[in-house]
């Protein structure tokens, strides 16, 4: 008992602190409520059942390289959106670089269709100015939507 009347207000000050640290933490959960909550929240929920891996991406890395007007191709996956950059040659046409999204999609299951949204991004070395274009496939959707096409100057 003693030990308490000498050291009473070292006593109060703790059990302060105490509260006042129990009502940041209850403040900060009232303005930040979503901060522990995964990014994507319930979107991605069944994607190990149609993960793609880096080996079903590299190969359709490569498959897009062996058209003759590829000259690089680079795929990547976030969250469930299907990230394809192709660099073309300087010759080739519009029509030839949107043709290239029928080797993304001949690469995907038709599961994988319908779970991934597929982006496609052309572009080319030289500044040319109808390019990059940029081609876009919803999971729901069979076709691809296409920036709009630009007159070469």
């Amino acid at each position: 008992m003693s030990f308490i009347r000498k050291n009473k207000f070292v006593i109060i000050a703790i059990g302060i602190f105490l509260i006042l640290v129990i009502l940041a933490f209850q403040v900060v959960n009232m303005f930040f409520p979503e901060e522990g909550k995964a990014l994507y929240g319930n979107r991605l929920d069944g994607i190990e059942e149609v993960e793609l891996t880096d080996k079903k991406l590299g190969n359709m890395e490569s498959d897009l390289e062996e058209d003759g007007a590829v000259k690089e191709a680079k795929v990547s996956v976030t969250g469930k959106i299907v990230e394809v950059i192709i660099t073309v040659k300087d010759d080739t046409s519009i029509d030839t670089a949107k043709g290239l999204n029928t080797k993304v999609l001949d690469a995907l299951t038709k599961d994988e269709k319908k779970f991934y949204d597929i982006q496609i991004f052309v572009k080319k070395d030289s500044d040319a100015s109808n390019f990059p274009i940029i081609g876009y496939k919803h999971h729901a959707k069979d076709k691809f939507s296409w920036t709009k096409d630009r007159e070469a100057e």
